[in-house]
């Protein structure tokens, strides 16, 4: 921060009697909570009842869109094809072209979809049978024209339901600050009975790796703050106060960011103004530098999850591991942050990634799709989701 920024945030610190009223510090102290629409807040199963989504594939659907997902971009679109089953497309309106040029990000996402969708329709009382590009070979033209995958969902009854399906209503990403003590090798070992990965590896980094990890992905978000258009890519999908986030219900937010009560009012207010020349000034990004590394140093672990190939395949393959991961995560009582920058393929990247796979001992052919950081917080906040009708197909939706 500038020294006139630092004047100026004092000078308007001490007239805050004059300038916080008493609505401005209620919207301060408090935080948009609800992940879906509806009355139920963000308990999806809750809310496709209260919805009156009595076909299964809606309220599975429902389910599956609380999902992490890259950016908070919510990447899907539906092609309802009974009461039983969809397919799900990528929505190619919603790529982040910049810092995921092969869209791998975007197609992680749509294996936490799916794999959200089938933990949860375990409590619905059905089985979901995916089957991976249903029209065959897939490529990059065929984003967003050929379906990812095909749902149906098939009469489970009297199985029980998948012990992470309770933990959805529960799951977030928290990206500000943690406490707790460092996550060793026995926690871990009890993290993955839980979430059982099916098509990954995953692996925690040792303490004596902390200082080089720390390093290699603050100089990696370094990269994409100073590099104009992927920072400018973040401007584009981020939501600057209470009513953007509720009226976009997507994107980044400083809520979303861990910031909340006075910090959040002033960082709102005298800080943060919409518009490029705000985003992209000094101030800002060095401010936003060092609230990453605040975030990074408090981290009590940081896992990776490796495929042993790099295909359109393993992306969502392994987006299904990690949604199990982070579900059991919140079981255990852990929260997680991705740590995706260093990990990206855009050229100005491509040292630091370099390093980085030489850090963890990678393999030729293996592929990282995953680092994050883990620790424990008090934090909430559930980053909303858009309308699930809004990302049905047209077609399908005189069917609702």
């Amino acid at each position: 921060m500038d020294s006139f920024s630092r004047r100026s945030f004092l000078k308007r610190a001490i007239g805050v009697g004059t300038v916080l009223t008493v609505s401005e510090f209620l919207e301060a102290c408090s935080a948009v909570t609800d992940r879906n629409f509806g009355p139920k807040g963000s308990d999806p199963y809750a809310n496709s009842e209260s919805m009156k989504y009595n076909r299964p594939i809606l309220k599975a659907l429902n389910v599956g869109i609380t999902a992490p997902n890259p950016h908070n971009v919510q990447p899907w679109k539906f092609e309802i094809l009974d009461d039983l089953s969809a397919n799900l497309y990528v929505d190619e309106n919603r790529l982040l072209l910049d810092t995921d040029p092969p869209t791998r990000q975007i197609h992680i996402g749509q294996g936490t979809f799916l794999e959200t969708l089938a933990i949860g329709s375990t409590r619905l009382g059905f089985k979901a049978e995916i089957e991976m590009f249903p029209k065959g070979k897939y490529e990059t033209k065929d984003i967003g024209k050929k379906p990812v995958a095909k749902i149906r969902l098939l009469p489970n009854s009297g199985i029980p339901a998948d012990p992470l399906a309770e933990f959805i209503p529960r799951r977030a990403t928290v990206r500000g600050e943690y406490h707790g003590d460092v996550l060793n090798e026995t926690e871990f070992s009890a993290l993955l009975q839980d979430a059982k990965p099916n098509f990954s590896r995953a692996f925690l980094m040792g303490v004596s790796d902390f200082p080089k990890v720390k390093q290699a992905v603050y100089s990696a978000m370094e990269v994409e703050t100073n590099t104009y258009q992927t920072y400018e890519e973040s401007r584009v999908w981020f939501r600057y106060n209470d009513e953007e986030i509720n009226r976009e219900r997507d994107g980044l937010s400083l809520r979303g960011s861990g910031v909340s009560g006075l910090k959040y009012f002033f960082v709102r207010n005298f800080f943060l103004s919409p518009g490029k020349e705000s985003w992209h000034s000094e101030s800002n990004r060095s401010a936003g530098l060092g609230m990453f590394a605040d975030q990074v140093e408090s981290s009590k672990g940081f896992l990776y999850l490796v495929t042993k190939q790099n295909r359109f395949l393993d992306w969502v393959l392994a987006g299904r591991d990690y949604a199990r991961l982070q579900l059991a995560a919140t079981k255990n009582g852990y929260v997680m942050h991705p740590l995706s920058q260093i990990l990206q393929e855009y050229h100005q990247m491509d040292s630091l990634r370099k390093e980085f796979e030489t850090i963890v001992g990678l393999k030729s052919g293996e592929k990282v799709q995953m680092l994050v950081r883990i620790g424990k917080s008090g934090y909430k906040f559930f980053s909303p989701r858009r309308e699930l009708e809004k990302m049905i197909l047209p077609a399908a939706k005189k069917t609702i």
